[in-house]
């Protein structure tokens, strides 16, 4: 699988801050596009700063 690149450019989570690495999964075709909107409560407002500070301006958080 080595040989293949197989994995080629994977950041392992746990080797960056907060254990989060930006990186895209999905194929290009979903890129970029936002699967989750938090509500307005006090726990997903929550949800919502901690998502903002992981993804920064990306999904619009």
């Amino acid at each position: 699988m080595k040989d293949l690149d197989y994995g080629k450019g994977y950041r392992y989570a746990h080797d960056f801050e907060n254990n989060f690495a930006q990186q895209e999964y999905l194929p290009d075709r979903l890129k970029a596009m936002k699967f989750y909107e938090p509500g307005d409560n006090a726990r997903e407002k929550e949800l919502r700063k901690f998502l903002k500070e992981r993804w920064k301006d990306k999904y619009n958080y």
